[in-house]
Formats: structure tokens, sequence, C-alpha cells
């Protein structure tokens, strides 16, 4: 019973809406069965541990039916009903707690049954309501929309077959600009969501229709719509990945329309973070503090957490930035101060990672490994990011063959690995094809080899750790 989606349900709930669920169970409107109820009283007892030991299904039974033999397709058919009423209580809360929502809906039955005094009095409601809010998101247009197709319809059918009395430029206009505005913010995010997968991720999707319609944009048509001039310019940070301007742009308008933008804004600090690192790629190194800038705003702003916890790629990148810009001890900080709002799932191995990862910056490769062990990751780019630094701790401590086992298994990860993308196996493959060399070249003190390294990393393109390879070659060479 305890791995049970019924228990597992009860197990997301507050304390207050425990009290709300029992009022709703036992209301007969939504549930008549006693034994249901029976049931539900039984579990709320062990609430919030929910004891496995106590909920087994043979003692509840036994509690609901005493005297009775146990029949477990019985107590099934209980819990069924009751995780039923869970979904249904679940429902009932987001839909009362989305006040346009319920409006939305109570607007098309007030219109069904003709009620339209009620009818006109629900919509200046929601307008008024609407009026007051300073989120422009897709939420707030949507919703304007909503209710002006709403007001159309009434005004269709009072004045049936006179057009003339609503089909006016404001009624219209009102209806076609937002709708056009909540479409425009959809499309222009998802796009953005679409470019960002495909660049992270070995994934094909068709993007010619909106492909089409970015190239006849006008973005000064909606200066007074932050949000689509905002989302125009992400776009643009992939399809104009050269041109800066655009990431300045787009970080004055974040910062400039930030009260505007509601639950939007972290979905935007990650944008321009992850320009940041596409430019770190590319070997533009002053790009390194601008992200560094950015994670301080971000955590300034109390905008980094998705669901309740800060991302797991927020936390190692901040850990890789700080670190690289030696601010030692604004990163052991950071690391302890938030390593509980990682989510508990990965929330050792990230923390392992970053004491690993600042260890190592500061020279005690003995103590980095010890927390490099204790690292458990789950997600294949954390276990890529483990074994960079596994190996670069290992070419420290000048363990060669212990190196060099560890760059031939890492190599084989690498190329039997589906999932990456052809860019990212690139960028892993280099590493290890040069740390290799660099291991090599130690090993037999080659000047000649070490300077001939040197250029052939100047003549190729940025990868992750170029920056430490050449200069550990650059102290081979000399």
């Amino acid at each position: 019973m305890n791995k049970s989606s019924l228990i597992e349900a009860i197990r997301t709930f507050t304390p207050k809406e425990m009290k709300e669920f029992s009022e709703f169970v036992s209301s007969p409107f939504f549930n008549k069965n006693v034994n249901v109820i029976k049931l539900f009283e039984l579990i709320k007892k062990n609430y919030p541990e929910l004891d496995p030991v106590k909920i087994e299904k043979e003692k509840i039974f036994a509690k609901i039916f005493p005297g009775k033999a146990f029949k477990d397709s019985t107590l099934r058919l209980l819990m069924y009903y009751l995780y039923e009423l869970v979904e249904k209580f679940l429902a009932y809360n987001r839909f009362s707690g989305d006040t346009f929502r319920s409006k939305d809906i109570l607007l098309k039955e007030l219109f069904a049954r003709k009620l339209f005094k009620d009818f006109e009095r629900i919509i200046d409601e929601a307008n008024k309501e609407l009026d007051k809010f300073s989120v422009r998101d897709s939420y707030y247009y949507e919703n304007m929309y909503l209710f002006a197709e709403h007001k159309l319809t009434y005004l269709a059918e009072i004045y049936m077959g006179k057009y003339e009395k609503y089909l006016t430029k404001d009624n219209i206009q009102l209806f076609s600009d937002n709708i056009t505005k909540f479409y425009l913010i959809s499309v222009l995010k998802y796009y953005a969501i679409t470019l960002n997968t495909t660049y992270l991720y070995n994934i094909k999707i068709d993007t010619a229709i909106i492909e089409n319609m970015i190239r006849n944009f006008n973005a000064e048509q909606f200066s007074g719509v932050p949000l689509i001039l905002i989302y125009y310019r992400v776009i643009k940070l992939f399809i104009e990945p050269d041109n800066e301007e655009n990431y300045y742009l787009l970080k004055e308008l974040i910062l400039k329309h930030d009260d505007e933008l509601g639950d939007t804004i972290g979905d935007l600090f990650i944008n321009l973070e992850n320009y940041c690192v596409r430019q770190l790629r590319t070997g533009k190194h002053k790009f390194l503090l601008e992200s560094f800038m950015i994670y301080e705003l971000e955590l300034k702003k109390d905008t980094y957490k998705t669901h309740g916890y800060m991302p797991n790629s927020f936390y190692s990148s901040t850990v890789v930035t700080a670190s690289r810009l030696r601010k030692f001890d604004w990163l052991r900080k950071f690391i302890n101060d938030y390593r509980n709002e990682l989510h508990e799932g990965s929330r050792e191995a990230y923390y392992y990672y970053g004491m690993a990862y600042l260890e190592n910056e500061e020279g005690n490769y003995e103590k980095a490994l010890e927390y490099l062990a204790k690292s458990k990751p789950e997600e294949v780019y954390l276990k890529m990011d483990l074994r960079i630094l596994q190996s670069r701790i290992y070419y420290s401590l000048e363990w060669t063959i212990p190196l060099q086992s560890l760059l031939d298994t890492f190599k084989k990860t690498v190329q039997n690995n589906k999932f990456m993308t052809d860019m990212r196996k690139n960028q892993y493959l280099k590493f290890i094809k040069y740390t290799n060399q660099l291991n090599n070249v130690r090993h037999k003190e080659d000047k000649i080899a070490a300077e001939e390294l040197c250029m052939d990393l100047e003549k190729d393109e940025f990868f992750a750790y170029k920056l430490w390879i050449v200069e550990e070659a650059g102290k081979l060479a000399k």
C-alpha cells in the first residue's frame, strides 16, 4: 500500500490540504461511500509519516471490516475510489485557485442558460481584475483575449443580425490585438525552447513555419509588449550567435521590465546564461565575468528556482565560473549555503562535485578525490564532468598510467552514447585527445613535442577545458 499512487499523492499534501481533503471526502456531494471515509481516516491518523508498517493492507482491512477475512480486491477497490477523490480534489483546488479559469467556465454556463445580467457582471469583474495585473505575460494576454471573445459572442447573441451594433472597431481590435499577443508570446517562447533543445540534444525538429515567420517579423510593432520583444531577442541569440548586441539588448530589456515578467524571468535569465556559455566555447573570455554577474543577479533576485529547487545546472555552472575567476571564499560559501536547495535526488552528487571542483582548483588534489568518490550521479553530463575533473586531478598528481586508463574508458563512454549531440561528443573527444597527448609529452619529457602540441592547440577551435590544456602544455614547452 505504501508505494501505491494513493499514498504517493497524499504524501504531497500540506497539513492545510489534508484538512480540506478530509472535508471533501466527508461531503455527500462528492462521496457517499462510508468505507472510503473510513479508509481515509485511517490513513490520516498516520499522516505525515505514513509509516509503511502502520498502513499495511491487512491492518487497514481489519479495521474497516472487523472479523472478516482479508480480501485484497475489496481494499484495492476502496483505494481506487479514494484515489479518484484525490484527483477530483486536486483538480478542484487548481480550478478554484485560478480566478480567470473559473470565470471563463462560469461565463460559458451563464451564456448557455441566457443569464445575461450575471454574464455582463462577471465580464466586468474579470476585466477590472486584469487591469490591476502588473505581470504582462502569456497568461495575461490569454485571458484578455478570452474575455474579449466572450464579449463578442454575447453581443452577437443579443444583437443577432444587427452586425453594426457589435462589430465595431473597438471590439474587433481588442480581440485581435490580445489573441495576436498571446499567440506570439507562446510561439516565440516555445521556438526559443526548441532552439535550445536542438542545440543541447541530438533531436531534429521541423521548424520551417516558425522560421519563415521570424524572417518577416517586425519587432517595432510590439514596442508596448516587452515579452514579445524579449523572446524575439532570445531567438536572435541563436540565429545570430556572433551579434553580441542581441545579448546586451536582451539583458537590458529583462532588467528594465523585471516587474512585468513574473515567473518567466527565471527562464529568461537561463537564456542569458546559456549564451555566455556558448560564447565562452568560442573563446570569448570576457563572457566568463558576464556569466558570474548573471548568476549573482539571479541569486539576488531569487529567480533561479525551478519547481522550488535550484537547478543542478545552475549550481554546477556557478561552481565552475566562480572557480575560474578564483573567487574561492565566495564559492565555498555558495556551495554550502545552497546545498539544501538542490533536489534531494541529486543533491549529494552535485554537492560533492562542487566541493571536489573547489578543492582541485585550490590545489588540494587528494581531498578533491575524496569528494569525487562520494559523488554518485545519474545524469549523463555530470558523469562526463566528473570524468574531466578526475582526469585533471590525475594529471596534477602525475598519475600517468591511471590517467591513460581513465581516458581510454572515457573515450569509449563518449563514443557509445547515442543521446549526446555531435557537438558535445566532439568537445569531450578533443579534451580526451589533447589530455592524452599532454600526458605522453610530460612522461617522455619531450620539449619539441610540447611545442608542437601548443601549435596544434592554437590552430584548433575552442573546446571544454582548452585553456587548462594550453596552460599545462605551455609549462612543458618552457
